[in-house]
């Protein structure tokens, strides 16, 4: 059965209650196949201290990719 695996996750709080995190998931295809890749997500804290999201992106595993985009960030 397919379903996604969070293999590590980073999260940082700013503002009063908003979040941004930084995770590698694995999404089980069922059939011994799995791709790898990388969320990240912005977000609010409930009062309960639930996490909902708003917005997310995902980008594909790829070591180049990452690459580019952490100097593209740095840059802008």
């Amino acid at each position: 059965m397919p379903g996604y695996q969070t293999l590590k996750e980073e999260r940082k709080r700013f503002g009063r209650n908003h979040y941004l995190e930084v995770s590698r998931k694995k999404l089980n295809e069922g059939d011994a196949r799995s791709t790898e890749f990388i969320l990240v997500t912005r977000g609010w804290i409930e009062r309960d201290g639930s996490r909902k999201w708003s917005r997310f992106v995902t980008l594909p595993d790829d070591p180049e990719m990452v690459k580019w985009l952490a100097k593209a960030i740095q840059e802008v």
